[in-house]
């Protein structure tokens, strides 16, 4: 049998207070870890934030700052992110809701952009929310806390000053963090490509009520990619073809990109949907040629003792 992890449905969290900002009251809070990153045209600082004081002195200090908050569960660390950037509630709690749908809203002198990662838990897909703030000379971004950390490439290629964000601003960095929440899907859309193959191998040569299972999951997983990433490419068509606050024109030119690689991502997964569903048929047909071949030999089994049976039958009489 295949054996898959359950998949656990959160309860929304929408309307009524936004005191719960940080997780579910059952979960044990941990630390949130702050990642301070600031840059200017020559140069850029990494270290780790521990007092607001460092957020406030960043800000004067650096052209573009960007403040990475993994852990969500920290309500004081997130509150004081909210309170030194003057983030209000609503949009804190959006920031940190898990089930939040991907979109873009403007929140006073804030663009929030939520958008979802995907990765194999097992052999489970699942997506992770991820918010990012974007204001004046700031990014900050906000997400669980994981084995893998999907921005590592962006941010040592920020230190290693192959990105010169001092020049470019916040909203470059915004685009080069997006790009790497869409390019995340491409090693998982490969493995999707691997599974299907063998899939297919199985259903032709070995159907068996495990194939049957595991074509479903991977429909089922199709679909859980499909739900993040089709308001993804609203997302980016709106950050890439209508003005918003603090998105330069050449900030939007790599949102247009990035929704390039979303429709393509889109089109990839469409084609293995078609694939899923055509598995099931070649499943179902298989089994009735399997049918097919036992019914024949049953039936030249009941041909050659046929007659045998009715002279026994005769002659017994």
């Amino acid at each position: 049998m295949s054996h898959r992890k359950h998949r656990r449905r959160h309860r929304p969290r929408r309307g009524g207070s936004a005191v719960a900002v940080g997780g579910t009251g059952t979960s044990v809070a941990t630390a949130s870890t702050l990642r301070l990153l600031g840059c200017d045209s020559e140069t850029c600082e990494d270290s780790i934030v521990l007092r607001p004081e460092e957020l406030a002195i960043a800000r004067e200090k650096w052209p573009v700052v960007w403040i990475d908050v993994e852990g969500l569960a920290d309500t004081e660390a997130i509150r004081m992110i909210g309170d030194v950037f003057q983030i209000g509630e609503l949009a804190l709690e959006d920031a940190t809701t898990p089930d939040e749908r991907p979109k873009v809203e403007v929140f006073g002198h804030q663009v929030l952009v939520a958008v979802r990662m995907a990765r194999f838990d097992g052999d489970v897909i699942v997506t992770d929310p991820v918010c990012l703030f974007l204001g004046d000379r700031y990014l900050i971004t906000f997400r669980d806390r994981l084995v893998q950390d999907g921005f590592d490439g962006v941010r040592q290629r920020i230190r290693q000053r192959r990105t010169r964000l001092g020049h470019l601003g916040a909203d470059h960095l915004c685009a080069l963090l997006l790009d790497a929440v869409i390019d995340g899907y491409f090693p998982v859309l490969e493995q999707f490509g691997d599974r299907l193959e063998t899939l297919e191998d199985e259903a032709m040569n070995n159907p068996s009520r495990d194939s049957l299972v595991r074509i479903h999951d991977v429909r089922t997983d199709l679909m859980t990619l499909r739900r993040a990433l089709w308001p993804t490419r609203d997302v980016l068509h709106a950050l890439g073809r209508e003005p918003t606050p603090f998105v330069s024109d050449h900030a939007r030119t790599h949102f247009r990109d990035c929704y390039d690689h979303t429709m393509e991502l889109l089109d990839l997964m469409e084609s293995y949907r078609e694939i899923g569903a055509d598995l099931r048929d070649i499943y179902l047909a298989s089994l009735n040629n399997r049918m097919n071949d036992v019914m024949k030999v049953l039936t030249v089994i009941a041909t050659i003792f046929m007659p045998l049976t009715f002279i026994t039958g005769y002659y017994g009489m």
